[in-house]
């Protein structure tokens, strides 16, 4: 016959340190929208955004030691070791989009809006070669010559 588990401990302490670090994981997740938004400040976001992951990671580490110490009178031996995975996880993934950031290029020399574009040529969807320049002299369906051209710019193919 096999031996029925123990019922668990009603005695055994939820361990606070661990809700708070999944609170803050889930509040530095959501503080991302925060680079899509202009704000005052906008230059500290990376960084808030790196303690925002750190600050879970040492309660996370807090509450790990605290279950593996003190296992009869805390609970949440698992969901630490969960917790801890993700927090480290998340805490990598902000740190290297940190340094990838660091290295983007300036966008000083892009045109601006309303800017005059520098000429170039590139090829249409038949292959043809097409000027920008040739693009402003050709007459539209009146006759007249355009006054603008729409360029639009995407990603392609994945």
């Amino acid at each position: 016959m096999s031996t029925p588990t123990p019922a668990p401990d009603p005695r055994l302490r939820s361990n606070k340190l661990l809700w708070i670090a999944g609170a803050l994981i889930v509040v530095a997740v959501l503080s991302n929208a925060l680079f899509f938004v202009k704000v005052p400040g906008q230059h500290l976001l990376p960084w808030l955004n790196l303690v925002l992951f750190a600050l879970p990671l040492v309660l996370v580490i807090a509450g790990l030691r605290r279950t593996i110490a003190e296992p009869r009178i805390y609970r949440g031996r698992t969901a630490s070791w969960l917790l801890a995975g993700l927090s480290g996880v998340l805490f990598a993934f902000s740190v290297f989009a940190l340094y990838v950031s660091r290295n983007i290029p300036d966008a000083s020399s892009a045109p601006q809006v309303g800017q005059t574009a520098p000429d170039f040529t590139l090829p249409d969807t038949a292959g043809k070669p097409v000027a920008l320049h040739d693009l402003l002299l050709l007459p539209i369906a009146n006759g007249a010559p355009p006054k603008a051209v729409l360029l639009v710019f995407y990603r392609g193919y994945w």
